[in-house]
Parts: C-alpha cells; sequence; structure tokens
C-alpha cells in the first residue's frame, strides 16, 4: 500500500487505522493475477461473510526535521506491525532489510528515461552503516562480520567450573529442591529427560508447513542489529538459499504453540513440572486465551548470526535443545555487581560498541552442539554466536525456584521502559496466579517440609504481591490482575501466610537436611547415575507404576515419578493429546475442580457394615454414582487453612452407588430374616400413639419421616433395591 505524501506535508495529526481482512472467510481484495473478476465475485457472494480486525493506533505527529516521505513511511510501517502484515516499499516491493541497500529506485515505467535501480557501495565490514563515506577511526559495532570474526578469534574462560552436566533421569524435582536452580545445566543427550521433539533430519519444509509459511515472523537483521518483519515462507527461501546471500538474518522469537509442529513438541518433563504457566494458569473460559505462551519456540539460526548480551524477559528461566547445528553461549553469572553492570550497560547509548563481556571480571563460553539440551537459569547474562547453521527448539518458564531473581529483572525492565514485546506476557497476573496456589500449599501443610531455600522464594513472592496490592489501592501500579481475586480478602491472607512462611523458613533451619547449605553435587547424582542406566531404568519404572496407588503418588521421589510417566505417557501428535502416566493420573488439580483419589476399600471404610450386609444411606438416589465429598473441617487461625478428617458411621452419610461385584456364598434365610425384622419395626411404629391427658412443660414430637419412606412397603422397596444393586 502506498500513502501520498501530500496528506503527510499539510501538518497536523495523523490517526492510524489498522485494518486486517480474515482471509478464512473471504478475501475482499481481488487478486488479479489469481482470479479473474468473475471468479472473485464468486468467492465473495458464497462466503459466509466479510470479516475483518480493526485496530485504532495512537496519534501520531511529524518528528522535526522529518520529510513527509518519512513521515509517511512511520505511519505504515506502524500499521503494518499492529496488524500483523509485511511492511514493503511501494513500487519494488522491498523487504524492510532491504531499503537500506537500495540508493535509488525507479519503477518500470521510469527506468528507460532515469536508468536502472542504484544500490549502495559497501565502504567498510565493522559498521552499522557499511556505506558510510568516512568509516575508519569508529570502532566495531556487534554483529558485524568484522566483531564476528574477532569474537571467534578470541580465547575465553571454559563454562566448566561453573555449569552441572549430568544424564537426564537425574533431573527430578527432588533435585532441584535439594540444590537449587542457579548454574546451568547441560545434558548431552535427552533420554530421560521426557523431551518430544523432532527428529534432527526433520526438514525446513516440514517445519514451514507445521508453522505456515503465510505467517509473519520478526526477524533480526544481524548486521544492523535491528528488527524487521516477513513471512516464514521468504524466511525459508532465504536460509536454503544461505549460501548465496550476503546477509544474516536470524529468528528467535518464533513462538508456536498455535500450530500444528506444537503437537510434536513437548518440553522436558521436568519444565512442565516447575512451570508456572503450565501448573497455576487457569485452562478455563477467558483465562485460557490469555495464558502465557513462551513454552515452545523454535529458532532458525545460520552460521554467523549473534545475538547480544541479554536476560530473558522477567527472569525466566529457558531450555534450548539444538536439533541441528552448533551455538556458542557466553555466560556471565547474575551477581549483583554483574546485574548492575548489565542494567548500566543498557541504557548507554553507545552499547552496540561495547563487548559486554570486558566489563565484567569473568565472561565463560559455553558450546552446545547437535543432541545437547541446556537449562539456563533465571538472571544469566549471556550472548549467543552461532557457529554452524543451527535449528533448535527451546521455551522459557517462570518457576517458584527462582522468585526473588524473577522479580529482580522484572524491576530492571521496567527501569529501563523496555517494550511490550521484550516483556514477559502478563508477568503480574502469572505472579498473582501462584500466589494463590502456593497460599493453598501452605494452608494445607504441603510446604511444611520443604527446603528453606524454596520458603524463602515462596515468601517473596507473597511479600512482593502485598506491595502490589498497597501500590494499586494508590493507583501507583495498573497493570491488569485476575478479576475474580479479591484483594481485600486475599491480602489478610497472605499478610498471615507471611507470618507463617517465617517459622517455617525458622524449622527448616533448624532441620539439617532442609537448611540453607551448599549441597555437592556428586553426592546427589552419582548414586542416581550408577543405579539407574539401561533397564534398571526401565524395570524400576514398571515396578513402581504397579505397586504404587493413588493415594500415595504425592510420597513417591519425582525421579520415579519421571521415569514412570515417561513410560506410560503416550503422545499422539494428530490429536495433540498426551495420555497421563500413572503418577499424573492423580495429579493435583486446580482447587475448584479437585478430585478424590482412591480405591474401594476407601468406600467401604465410610460404610456401616456387619457380617451380612453393607447399609448404605436411604438418601442415595439410584442416578448417584459418584460418592459426595467429605467433609471440610476448619482448622487453623480465624478458621483459615483446611483440611479432610474422618468421622464417625452415620445412617445420613452417602457412598458410592456402584461398587465392584463379588461371588459370595449364599446365606439361605439371611434375607428373609432382615425382611421380617423390618416388618416388625414397621407393625410397632403404626400402632395408635398413647396420648397422655397429663399437663406437660414440654411435648416431644416425633421425627417426620422422609417422603416416599412413609410406609412399610415403600421402606421394604427400598431396602431390596439397594440390595439387587449391591449385588
Amino acid at each position: 500500500m502506498q500513502f501520498k505524501k501530500g496528506s503527510f506535508e499539510v501538518g497536523g495529526t495523523i490517526y492510524p487505522v489498522a485494518i486486517k481482512y480474515d482471509a478464512r472467510f473471504g478475501n475482499a481484495f481481488w487478486n488479479s493475477s489469481r482470479y479473474s473478476m468473475m471468479q472473485h465475485m464468486y468467492l465473495k457472494m458464497t462466503s459466509w461473510a466479510i470479516v475483518c480486525d480493526v485496530w485504532y493506533l495512537p496519534p501520531m505527529t511529524r518528528n522535526e526535521g522529518e520529510s513527509a516521505i518519512d513521515f509517511a513511511s512511520r505511519v505504515k510501517a506502524a500499521i503494518a506491525r499492529q496488524g500483523g502484515l509485511v511492511d514493503l516499499m511501494w513500487c519494488l516491493k522491498l523487504l524492510d532489510h532491504q531499503k537500506y541497500d537500495v540508493l535509488s529506485f525507479r519503477c518500470q515505467r521510469c527506468k528507460p528515461p532515469n536508468g536502472k535501480l542504484e544500490y549502495r557501495k559497501r565502504t567498510n565490514w565493522h559498521r552499522y552503516d557499511w556505506a558510510d563515506e568516512d568509516p575508519d577511526g569508529k570502532p566495531v559495532q556487534t554483529g558485524t562480520v568484522a566483531f564476528t570474526r574477532m569474537l571467534l578469534s578470541r580465547q575465553f574462560p571454559s563454562a566448566t567450573p561453573i555449569i552441572i552436566s549430568v544424564q537426564g533421569s537425574v533431573l527430578s524435582k527432588d533435585y532441584f529442591l535439594i540444590n537449587g536452580f542457579h548454574k546451568p545445566i547441560l545434558v548431552n543427550k535427552s533420554d530421560g529427560l521426557g523431551l518430544i521433539v523432532p527428529p534432527n533430519t526433520y526438514s525446513l519444509d516440514s517445519i514451514t508447513a507445521g508453522i505456515g509459511k503465510e505467517r509473519v515472523i520478526d526477524v533480526i537483521n544481524v548486521g544492523r542489529q535491528e528488527d524487521f518483519t516477513m513471512t516464514l515462507g521468504d524466511f525459508m527461501a532465504y536460509f536454503k538459499g544461505i549460501k548465496n546471500q550476503t546477509k544474516v538474518l536470524n529468528v528467535i522469537s518464533l513462538e508456536f504453540s498455535d500450530t500444528p509442529l506444537a503437537s510434536y513438541v513437548e518440553p522436558p518433563f521436568i519444565v512442565r513440572k516447575l512451570c508456572w504457566a503450565t501448573n497455576y494458569w487457569p485452562n478455563v473460559g477467558d483465562c485460557l486465551k490469555d495464558k502465557p505462551q513462551v513454552s515452545k519456540y523454535c529458532l532458525l539460526s545460520p552460521a554467523g548470526a549473534y545475538t547480544d548480551f541479554h536476560v530473558d524477559f522477567g527472569g525466566s528461566s529457558v531450555w534450548y535443545h539444538v536439533l541441528r547445528g552448533e551455538k556458542t553461549f557466553y555466560l556471565i553469572p547474575p551477581t549483583t555487581e554483574n546485574l548492575e553492570s548489565y542494567e548500566t550497560w543498557s541504557k548507554m547509548p553507545s552499547h552496540h560498541e561495547t563487548f559486554f563481556g570486558n566489563l565484567v571480571p569473568k565472561c565463560y563460553s559455553l558450546a552446545v552442539k547437535t543432541g545437547q539440551t541446556l537449562f539456563l537459569p533465571s538472571g544469566w547474562i549471556h550472548a549467543v554466536l552461532t557457529t554452524k547453521d543451527t535449528v533448535v527448539f527451546g521455551g522459557n518458564f517462570l518457576c517458584s525456584l527462582a522468585v526473588e531473581m524473577q522479580f529482580r529483572v522484572y524491576d530492571i525492565e521496567k527501569r529501563a521502559k523496555a517494550p511490550k514485546k521484550f516483556q514477559f506476557p502478563r508477568f503480574e497476573a502469572m505472579n498473582w496466579y501462584a500466589g494463590t496456589e502456593l497460599l493453598e500449599d501452605l494452608n494445607e501443610g504441603l510446604l511444611d517440609n520443604m527446603p528453606a531455600l524454596y520458603l524463602i522464594n515462596v515468601k517473596c513472592l507473597f511479600k512482593n504481591l502485598i506491595q502490589w496490592a498497597k501500590d494499586r489501592e494508590g493507583n501507583i501500579r495498573k497493570e491488569p490482575y485476575p478479576t475474580h481475586l479479591s484483594l481485600s480478602r486475599f491480602v489478610p491472607d497472605l499478610t498471615e501466610g507471611l507470618d507463617r512462611m517465617e517459622s517455617l523458613i525458622r524449622a527448616a533451619n533448624i532441620d539439617s537436611s532442609r537448611c540453607i547449605k551448599p549441597v555437592s553435587f556428586d553426592e546427589i547424582a552419582k548414586p542416581l547415575v550408577k543405579s539407574m542406566t539401561g533397564i534398571d531404568e526401565l524395570l524400576l519404572a514398571s515396578e513402581l507404576a504397579e505397586t504404587t496407588d493413588s493415594d500415595n503418588s504425592r510420597g513417591g521421589s519425582p525421579f520415579q515419578e519421571a521415569v514412570s510417566d515417561m513410560i506410560f505417557s503416550k503422545y499422539n501428535p494428530d490429536t495433540g493429546q498426551e495420555t497421563l502416566g500413572r503418577s499424573q493420573r492423580n495429579r493435583r488439580l486446580p482447587r475448584k475442580k479437585r478430585i478424590y483419589g482412591g480405591d474401594d476399600d476407601d468406600i467401604f471404610k465410610h460404610a456401616h457394615q456387619d457380617d451380612d450386609f453393607i447399609y448404605p444411606s436411604l438418601e442415595l438416589d439410584d442416578n448417584d454414582v459418584e460418592p459426595q465429598k467429605r467433609p471440610r473441617k476448619r482448622k487453623g487461625k480465624k478458621g483459615r487453612g483446611n483440611s479432610y478428617v474422618d468421622e464417625a458411621w452415620s445412617p445420613n452419610k452417602s457412598v458410592r452407588g456402584v461398587l465392584p461385584k463379588e461371588k459370595r456364598p449364599s446365606r439361605p434365610g439371611a434375607k428373609v430374616l432382615a425382611v421380617e425384622k423390618v416388618l416388625e419395626e414397621s407393625r410397632e411404629s403404626e400402632r395408635p400413639m398413647e396420648v397422655s391427658t397429663e399437663p406437660s412443660s414440654s411435648q416431644e414430637w416425633q421425627k417426620k419421616t422422609k417422603k416416599g419412606l412413609s410406609t412399610p412397603k415403600q421402606r421394604l422397596g427400598k431396602i431390596l433395591k439397594l440390595n439387587r444393586m449391591f449385588r
């Protein structure tokens, strides 16, 4: 689309509006290269509707010294960005990254009198302005060809001292609770991780088909360190013919959770265990639409692609699996001094001319190769250089093991006024949901035996949520939060939970097994690695799955649960559904949907029985097939906190209406005796009552007979019906 510059020359304010038609219903525009006019009219008239999305954008004004053409291009780019359209130059249909290459251009009509297309001439290899007429003496900028060569020739300390290298089967929730998640973890093989990815022979065409070639994606022009948009089909055409290209284009933010390709990729099992979005975000109604989609990324990087130093948004932790190729990570630990230096460096106008690794005591180098998986903890500052054409699957996640660091990074982003697209989506809402769930865990006693380090992070979450609530009352904080959450009720609960967390932390520090102390990795990992190799791992998981019942599923080791679920979980790539493993089937559901697991023995424990019969409640209807919830008993201060308690048998207690059939020996006469006993009681109840003529200060009232059980016949029928049902 071309904007006439006259509209932008007269001055005043421009009010942009982005309108995008939904091609699934019908295309309002006539593509004359594909359809004749009659075909186009037929398609329009036979479509269900012409549907379009409309966005009213903020007003825009012309900047000082800006030409009318540049102003028009800026407005057009804002509209294209909002509508998810590709911003093309008029006439030649040049992509964003090609605009700088052209010095002057003409359309077909202009070529004869004015000559051919003219390109800029390269004068240097170390500046973003590679056609700069006076480049000598100017510093090298990151991402340029000269910078990449210098980086490859430089020697960095090996990352071996600061990383942990393990087998995938070692990474259980118990391991992270004991050791924390502070150092990068490198897994050489995906065996035991529970990771689902396509084989390394998966083609680029298959990725394109799984996501859609018309998908508009963000692409980075590495040589100029600027981003632009193009379709996935156009990028794949570039990626396939990379040997004939002079530019390096990099894709690092292609999230595909809402595409068919998502059914072929699942994060590692431990990520699914720790991820807040997976475990705490409600999967119902409008909440599901707003769920952060950051768990499945596809990174497509040619050799020479460089991403400058950064911290992942919201302080999220990251998992990377290199499907094929090789990447080199430059890692800097998130110490207080390093984070302060990073914040100062990121605000420098010339930070692209300064290699951040020179501003810190040490910068480590780590090569991640084909088939390896890297887990990067929250807050780690890192840059990435691609040494071979690479396809990577990865994702981000927030967790309870790094709450303090997540808030620290979030505050840095706020102070730096990072754009929304570079922030963790719905970060504050995610923390509110996590806070509600962890408060419930605290009230139910599920945090009583947690390590002190975990408790400190939960305490930090409670403390920040309380502060957010105060800021909201003072209109300081306006970020959205769960609308169903009543702050007037929730904040007092958080305050009380904060006090309880203090006592739990003190108790955990007294307990030597849970206090904050450095734990040698060898003490944890070696016994597991030694015993969990080969077929032994499968046999142990199989034995566990057969002997562990639903009531005790929480008591087993998370490592054993992981192995069991990896064996018994089945993933269907066609439907995108996963059959849960045995230890997951009774996993804790959201509070409003909690179910009560257990075998039939648990049901019999709450029903009265003698040598002959089981006596269910007469209130149980024929359609009742599920047991009623057990009564809840409040305990703790001010009635907060709850647990389930056993109670004595009551004739009004409801039990399951369908029980397993058992072969029982017949007992002649037993049923007849029971019937006679009931009839005798019924006859006695029908005898006329003796009414006393003596005055009485209080009158005793007979209990009203329940409807449908007033006559002996009705009561006898109910008993016989229940006997048949249980038989």
